[in-house]
């Protein structure tokens, strides 16, 4: 149930115009990458503009993770359609980094010297680990009380070093999300 204090809150909270949104998607498709891209839609949707709440942030995050694609377009286009536009924000966020492959293959097929590419890749899969570790750290609000704990930590022992699949993985951990849900509604 929806209280009176959450609807004069949504009412008050700034609405983004198509320009914004465009600036705001567009920021994020140019610097971010790898697993941390949702410390950046936080960062930037909820805690400096203020267009999301972390509650309504964990949601989205929570139903891209579950649906079929990639997450961070999931996110961008379910970011989107809630704040004025899913198709032009999926495109802001994808179009940098589509640009950047690109540049990237033109540099490697006229010759990118190996010396420099190795160093590069090791660079950004360190800082890719690095977003990775933030964003579990930001987000853990929807990690809360013993049976949050417990079920976060399952997943991570299956998945991390047990290398289960990750269908496995869900088979196992779904069970008792569920409950732990079920049991904590109001």
């Amino acid at each position: 149930m929806v209280s009176a204090d959450s609807l004069i809150d949504t009412a008050l909270r700034p609405h983004p115009t198509v320009l914004r949104l465009v600036q705001a998607f567009l920021w994020i498709g140019c610097v971010s990458f790898g697993g941390g891209r949702t410390t950046y839609f936080q960062d930037e949707l909820v805690v400096r503009r203020r267009w999301l709440t972390n509650d309504e942030f964990l949601e989205a995050v929570a139903l891209a993770q579950v649906l079929p694609g990639p997450t961070v377009g999931n996110l961008a286009a379910y970011l989107g359609q809630r704040l004025g536009g899913a198709v032009l924000a999926f495109g802001c966020l994808t179009l940098p980094g589509g640009l950047m492959i690109l540049a990237l293959a033109w540099l490697y097929f006229r010759g990118m010297p190996a010396a420099l590419t190795a160093p590069l890749g090791r660079g950004v899969s360190a800082a890719s680990a690095g977003l990775a570790l933030a964003a579990v750290v930001r987000l853990r609000g929807g990690v809360s009380g013993v049976g949050g704990a417990a079920v976060a930590a399952m997943v991570f022992w299956l998945f991390g070093p047990l290398h289960w699949p990750i269908h496995w993985v869900l088979v196992a951990a779904l069970p008792p999300a569920f409950l732990r849900a079920w049991h904590a509604r109001p």
